[in-house]
């Protein structure tokens, strides 16, 4: 017994360590260099012009989006800290939350799940940094996190008495899912609703003399979920609702949704061939571990079988695998289901199959340590899962420095833009992945970007404030020759821009808009800053 205890801390300690390893690359930068990232700190300081400076400008072009939207919970956390620190160090609580919590959550319900078999636990580092991750979705991160948290919170109390104190917390675990992402919040109800049914089923198989208790049970743990549930439920539907069925709506083929399985496309963020080398690595891991556990399950049936007279009545319970193992098989059936039959895209909300199948791995796991099989299996998945972790970290270590000297170069700008400026953006690099970084410039000072996607798309926190919006219009109307009039709103004022901030390089013989744009730079702006293809130019006219 105390070699066992000796050799669980030891176990413990090992994955703690590898757990800070996991973090180090993402946090050794000012900013980690995510996709939406920059618009993520930018538009949770636009949250404090509102709420806490009560900022008038700020109110002119921005209100808090009315309707109780899914994104909210990285927002209000980057909010909260952003108080009292600087968004760079906002952004690393942020990120050590995720990287940290992430692992250790899932650890624990893998614990709860099979405790016997933690070593598959260290399965999930390369699951902790996603493309979701590196394309700053930091609510579906989160949402991730929580998803676990919540599920192993009804795993461990879903056959106790629920007090209102319990059924309290798990509302509020279920809520905060929900304001995380919709489709983790859909997923946690699928798996919840899976344990529930299984559960009910197997107590039928196997003690049918109970079925009036079995039945009741059901009942009551349906209805602690409904009530749980109930207001996300609602907001739910609304969600849906409310969004017209005109927008694009896009599949993907049969072919590519298996290839994104095969590649474990949610762990590729920038370069296929190179990381691809490593998922499937790691696909082949889930395989081997598969096989051999339902050779080894096969095996014990067969033998069961056999015994299975001699074992008398009692003898049919053994004739199954534990309860996790179907319940957690059932979730992944349906949503592999879901995975084969959903748009990828809706509007302006995407990846749809892949945040699926990126949950339907994590589950994988956990469904592979209920097989019973000799615990070296557990010590060569997480060795190899281990291997192929590091090499994708080592792969993205030099892509986070180069990516993080942008950043940089686009938040040093701001020292050179007065507070409370209109600032034009204009993203000019052939690089999709930067194009938000213009957003690291108005994510610690009151700055407007005139530009902002997460306003525009309704599916986040603020929104344009589209009654007192201000247009804006670069250059003076009585020369039209260099003159720019944004009139997005009829019948609202115009503003001068008070800066241009200009990434890459552009070509003024492109077009009319970009020779007007080249004139008014020339004679009516002034050169203030330039770093790392990062430009500013101030209004001549501007303080």
């Amino acid at each position: 017994m105390e070699n066992q205890k000796k050799w669980q801390r030891a176990e413990l300690l090992i994955f703690t360590i590898f757990a800070l390893m996991n973090l180090l690359p993402f946090v050794a930068t000012r900013f980690f260099p995510s996709m939406d990232g920059a618009s993520h700190l930018a538009n949770s300081n636009i949250i404090n012009q509102l709420l806490v400076h009560n900022n008038s400008l700020f109110h002119q072009f921005f209100i808090i989006n009315p309707e109780p939207v899914p994104n909210w919970t990285a927002h209000l956390l980057i909010s909260l800290f952003t108080v009292v620190m600087p968004a760079f160090l906002a952004e690393k609580i942020l990120l050590i939350i995720l990287l940290i919590g992430t692992p250790f959550a899932f650890r624990i319900l893998l614990q709860t799940i099979s405790p016997k078999n933690t070593l598959f636990s260290f399965m999930v580092f390369p699951f902790t940094h996603s493309m979701f991750f590196f394309f700053g979705f930091f609510n579906f991160c989160m949402a991730i996190l929580l998803f676990l948290i919540t599920l192993n919170y009804w795993l461990r109390h879903e056959n106790r008495p629920w007090s209102v104190k319990q059924i309290s917390t798990l509302t509020f675990l279920v809520a905060i899912t929900y304001f995380s992402h919709i489709v983790i919040f859909g997923i946690l109800l699928i798996a919840i609703a899976m344990h529930i049914l299984t559960g009910t089923i197997a107590g039928l198989i196997c003690k049918s003399n109970r079925n009036k208790i079995i039945l009741w049970n059901f009942l009551k743990k349906a209805l602690v979920v409904t009530v749980a549930a109930m207001i996300p439920l609602i907001l739910f539907a609304y969600f849906f609702y409310s969004r017209p069925g005109t927008r694009d709506i896009l599949f993907k083929g049969r072919g590519e949704l298996i290839n994104f399985l095969v590649t474990i496309r949610p762990l590729i963020s920038f370069n296929a061939s190179v990381e691809g080398r490593h998922t499937v690595i790691l696909f082949y891991l889930f395989v081997a571990l598969i096989g051999f556990g339902g050779l080894a399950f096969l095996a014990r049936l067969i033998l069961k079988i056999s015994k299975r007279f001699a074992a008398g009545p009692e003898g049919k319970d053994q004739l199954l695998p534990r309860l996790n193992f179907w319940w957690l098989l059932a979730s992944m059936a349906v949503l592999l289901a879901l995975y084969f039959k959903l748009p990828d895209a809706y509007g302006t909300a995407s990846y749809t199959n892949l945040r699926i199948g990126f949950v339907i791995f994590l589950l994988a796991i956990l469904w592979i340590s209920t097989f019973r099989i000799p615990w070296y299996f557990g010590l060569l998945a997480a060795t190899v899962t281990l291997y192929a972790n590091t090499m994708l970290l080592h792969n993205y270590s030099s892509t986070i420095k180069n990516l993080a000297k942008l950043a940089v170069a686009c938040n040093k700008a701001a020292d050179h833009v007065a507070p409370n400026s209109l600032v034009l953006p204009i993203y000019c690099m052939d690089n999709w992945f930067t194009g938000h970084f213009v957003d690291y410039i108005a994510v610690d000072k009151p700055i407007v970007m005139v530009y902002n996607y997460e306003c525009q798309s309704g599916y986040f926190p603020v929104k344009w404030n589209e009654k007192s919006k201000p247009n804006y219009y670069l250059g003076n109307p009585v020369t039209p020759e260099k003159y720019i009039n944004f009139e997005l709103v009829k019948g609202n004022p115009s503003l001068r821009l008070d800066y241009v901030f200009v990434i890459g390089q552009f070509d003024p013989k492109k077009d009319w808009f970009f020779a007007t744009l080249h004139k008014c730079l020339t004679e009516d702006f002034i050169h203030v800053y330039e770093a790392e293809n990062c430009n500013l130019y101030r209004n001549k006219l501007s303080k």
